[in-house]
């Protein structure tokens, strides 16, 4: 689809094309750490989470950063999980309990959507966020395409391995993923027997998952692992199935036996299981490793480019601390490199969509619209969810084993943009449920969410209100001028305006400022 048919097609988003250009006009003359701007606690929640709420700013300012770290270090969120759990019960569900009610694989899409409805709920509402975003790291880390198993175990490979471990020990998170029947399926391990090495899984371990590409490993390394690998899988097959399903296993009888060099070390003849933990000890305890993970993270809370003095410095505590995440969090979040990273990131369609909602007040009743959310159980698949699978960032989808990429260079493009903001028209332009049920009479006037942010009169009180309640900072004088000119549109800005005069305009306006560079960059 064009952006010309799009706008055609999005009815006011027509008229908001001009105002989208000022705005885009006014930052090309800002660096991207000017249009950050310098607020270290905006910063901070822009980074820990998935966007920041008057809520969480106001909590920052009265604890302070360091203590707001270590809250979100050791936050869980019950209610959330309830909420998740209740409104999508198929995450519940393990290993045979999946195996039986797909049907061995025949009917998946309902525990997908389930799972991925899940993710996007607790990335909205929990406010242990700073969990939520390590859950997303890590799925991308340890990514598996959600679609390629038919019996769907990326479910219990979520909620045992990776939301298990995500703010845990790198180590123990290893270990689980390698004896994950989602990852075995995943990268064919389950296919790897003596007679037949299959060496997908023994590559995507050494290059992505630990000591990176350049990490200090051969060829030769990553064949004998292989190797050490084989005859590790899972119960897929009747009669077993039906009531282990996915319990890993390790079959002696499928497992190369002969001498092995893995990584300098000599693994002699004969050997059985307990090779996998050797092997998996010297991978844990390489250089390489730590220097991966170091990296990842910093890309992920710094930079497209981080630091190396910072990423030799999170290494340094990964191999210190034993592979403890929340050192290597720690020592990032209260970096000078941190704070000097205003900016230096761009929000994926994740954090866009997620985050404007968020800016604009969403709350669990929300999900009670199902335009947005679709309906619990059934068909959660509303326009959330659309707008990401549109966008190229729908949760679990990444067919590669390299999982979602985390740099500008692949999402700052129209097409991203494009669908980016046909969602933000669909949520401006949408109710805002959870205002209306705490006052029902709102329903009869259909109280719109851009609406609902900015709750104003006038058009100087509405661009006020719209820019501290969705951006939480200020702007150029210029393109508040052009804000103010847009609604205005020649009348007094502060005179009160009528409700009908004033609502698309205002709806205008939130859609711009959530389709800004002062909303995306961060």
């Amino acid at each position: 689809m064009q952006r010309r048919t799009f706008l055609a097609a999005g009815g006011q988003a027509v008229l908001w094309a001009g105002l989208i250009g000022d705005l885009a006009h006014s930052a090309q003359a800002l660096s991207a750490s000017d249009i950050a701007g310098s607020d270290p606690d905006l910063h901070l929640l822009r980074r820990i989470g998935f966007g920041p709420t008057s809520s969480e700013l106001t909590r920052v300012r009265s604890i302070g950063r360091a203590a707001y770290i270590e809250e979100q270090l050791k936050a869980s969120d019950l209610a959330a999980d309830l909420g998740a759990t209740a409104l999508y019960p198929l995450i519940a569900t393990t290993g045979p309990a999946i195996f039986a009610s797909t049907a061995a694989g025949f009917t998946i899409d309902l525990h997908i959507l389930n799972l991925q409805s899940a993710m996007l709920y607790r990335a909205l509402f929990s406010k242990a966020q700073l969990h939520e975003v390590m859950v997303d790291f890590w799925n991308d880390h340890f990514n598996t395409y959600i679609r390629k198993n038919p019996i769907p175990l990326k479910i219990d490979f979520d909620r045992n391995v990776i939301r298990a471990n995500a703010l845990g020990n790198f180590k123990t998170l290893l270990r689980a993923s390698v004896r994950s029947a989602e990852m075995l399926y995943f990268l064919d391990n389950w296919m790897n027997r003596k007679g037949a090495i299959n060496e997908n899984y023994a590559r995507e371990l050494l290059e992505l998952h630990t000591l990176g590409k350049s990490g200090g490993y051969t060829e030769a390394d990553m064949k004998a692992l292989a190797l050490i690998l084989s005859g590790l899988g899972f119960i897929r097959d009747l009669p077993l199935a039906a009531i282990a399903y996915g319990a890993v296993q390790f079959d002696a009888a499928q497992h190369d036996t002969s001498e092995k060099t893995f990584l300098g070390q000599r693994f002699a003849a004969g050997g059985g299981e307990d090779e996998i933990d050797r092997a998996l000890d010297l991978i844990l305890d390489h250089p390489g490793t730590a220097q991966h993970i170091a990296h990842k993270l910093c890309v992920r809370f710094v930079g497209d480019e981080p630091p190396t003095p910072l990423v030799d410095r999170v290494a340094a505590a990964f191999t210190s601390s034993g592979g403890d995440i929340k050192t290597m969090l720690r020592l990032i979040f209260n970096s000078s490199e941190f704070a000097a990273s205003n900016g230096a990131k761009f929000k994926r369609p994740l954090d866009a969509m997620i985050g404007a909602m968020r800016a604009c007040g969403a709350n669990p009743f929300d999900v009670l619209n199902t335009s947005l959310f679709g309906l619990p159980i059934a068909a959660p698949n509303g326009t959330l969810f659309t707008g990401l699978k549109q966008a190229g960032h729908e949760p679990f989808a990444w067919v590669p084993p390299d999982g979602y990429p985390d740099r500008a260079s692949y999402w700052a493009n129209t097409n991203s943009m494009l669908y980016l903001q046909k969602f933000l028209v669909g949520l401006v332009e949408g109710l805002a449920f959870g205002r209306i049920l705490a006052n029902p009479l709102q329903v009869l006037s259909g109280t719109s969410v851009a609406v609902g942010v900015v709750d104003a009169q006038t058009p100087r009180k509405a661009v006020d209100n719209a820019i501290a309640n969705l951006l939480f900072t200020t702007l150029p004088a210029a393109a508040n001028q052009a804000l103010l000119n847009f609604v205005a549109q020649g009348a007094d800005p502060d005179a009160v305006m009528p409700a009908e005069t004033l609502e698309p305009r205002v709806k205008g306006l939130v859609f711009v400022l959530l389709s800004s560079p002062w909303f995306l960059t961060r």
